[in-house]
């Protein structure tokens, strides 16, 4: 693909990203706006329970297909098989993770008081949503390596104008205490609507169901065994890294506090276009290069580039707080001060997610294990020093944490580029997992 074509396809990809995070922004807004706080603290704790589950089935399993697959993305029933393959251990670890995050579902809603009718409603209609998540993220992986781009535009923005609509009528209806319930089934409808698309699209571009040999199913197994490996303890970790903000004040702080640090979340949702941007057009590009000083030179231009745009995001949260804050609503106008925090941890977090993807799409999973101590550390120390007693401390905590993050995925990412400047052998012999080798 030449450099015209690429940029089109980032312009086309861009818009509609920008599309779909507005309206999943919008959806995300009116519910801040209207939500009682009680209930939108009930719905965030629940999108919590929702990402620490989802993050059990994956233990470094997400970030095992692309290097697998490597550069066969054009054999389409390779795609399909070595994907299943990996997706198959996602849904036997999915019993896993409801085992671990029921009790913790159980304790918190009992401290906060929440066992209403419209509350185990809300409860049940998650897992539902927990389960479609799976078959989503399987249909969109498949049509990713196989550059569909176009159909994964077309299946997102549908998915965002029904979730859109669907919350429009539930806010529309006088708010009870099952409105918070009719919010998680409007995520629910749209969840089962991608499935069918999913499926029709698979249909569409011919890509039949496909399961590998016995002596595929063995090499898969053992490839995804070698990257994923050094992943599962920083998984199960970053997962929780990834709500401990919530995690924690949902603990050991008021609902009130639940609510205003779930509102801010939505705030960083802007963050969200170039990141989706680079999930589905960069990281397949960087499975199938080869090592040599243009992927070196890529990533490098990439990541500064992202950068850039993060900060002057950071710049406008410095400088006009106040009209931020007015998208959550009079409920959330005393929080203008925090808005800088709220945006810059944002902002490191989806870049350290950027490096931590960039060398897991290489294969290159070694080391990842020791940042888990480095964050421990840094959480532990500021804990002591500050503790989580008000909502700036929270926040302060969350901040900590992804600069903790972010600094260590930027120094394995460092240590690496110099082996992919190195150019590739004249017979073209490289290993797509050798990053996963013996150097932990």
């Amino acid at each position: 693909m030449n450099i015209l074509s690429r940029l089109r396809q980032i312009a086309i990809v861009g818009s509609v990203e920008s599309l779909g995070v507005v309206l999943g922004g919008i959806a995300g807004l009116l519910i801040v706006n209207v939500l009682p706080k009680d209930q939108y603290a009930a719905y965030t704790f629940l999108l919590a329970c929702m990402t620490l589950v989802l993050g059990v089935t994956d233990l470094g399993l997400s970030h095992c297909c692309l290097p697998v697959v490597g550069q066969r993305s054009r054999e389409v029933p390779w795609v399909v098989g070595a994907c299943h393959q990996v997706f198959r251990k996602r849904w036997l670890l999915l019993g896993l993770g409801l085992v671990i995050v029921g009790p913790y579902w159980f304790y918190t809603s009992r401290e906060h008081g929440w066992f209403g009718g419209g509350y185990f409603l809300g409860s049940v209609l998650m897992l539902f949503v927990v389960l479609l998540a799976l078959r989503e993220h399987y249909g969109n992986t498949v049509l990713v390596i196989l550059g569909h781009i176009s159909t994964l535009n077309r299946i997102g923005f549908t998915t965002n104008i029904v979730r859109i609509s669907f919350v429009a009528v539930v806010l529309l209806l006088p708010i009870t205490s099952w409105s918070m319930a009719g919010i998680v089934a409007a995520t629910a409808a749209a969840s089962f609507v991608a499935v069918t698309l999913y499926r029709r699209a698979f249909r569409s571009h011919e890509i039949a169901d496909f399961r590998l040999d016995a002596a595929d199913v063995k090499r898969v197994d053992a490839q995804v065994i070698q990257i994923a490996k050094p992943l599962v303890l920083p998984a199960i970790f970053f997962q929780v890294q990834g709500v401990i903000t919530v995690f924690l004040v949902s603990l050991l702080g008021t609902s009130n506090m639940l609510a205003e640090v779930g509102a801010f979340g939505r705030l960083a949702m802007v963050l969200l276009v170039v990141d989706r941007i680079t999930g589905t057009l960069l990281f397949p590009v960087l499975a199938r290069s080869p090592e040599g000083p243009a992927l070196a030179s890529t990533v490098v231009r990439v990541h500064g580039l992202y950068l850039l745009a993060m900060a002057l995001m950071e710049l406008s949260a410095v400088m006009l707080p106040q009209y931020w804050i007015i998208l959550l609503g009079r409920q959330y106008q005393s929080m203008a001060p925090y808005v800088w925090i709220v945006f810059l941890a944002a902002m490191l977090n989806n870049a350290s997610n950027l490096a931590f993807r960039t060398l897991t799409v290489r294969g290159a999973t070694s080391k990842q294990g020791y940042g888990v101590g480095f964050i421990l550390a840094v959480q532990v120390l500021y804990l002591w020093v500050f503790g989580v007693a008000d909502l700036r401390a929270a926040l302060g905590f969350n901040l900590a944490t992804a600069m903790a993050h972010a600094s260590y995925q930027y120094l394995l990412l460092a240590l690496r580029l110099p082996e992919w400047r190195r150019q590739v052998p004249a017979d073209g012999s490289t290993d797509q997992v050798s990053g996963a080798d013996g150097d932990r």
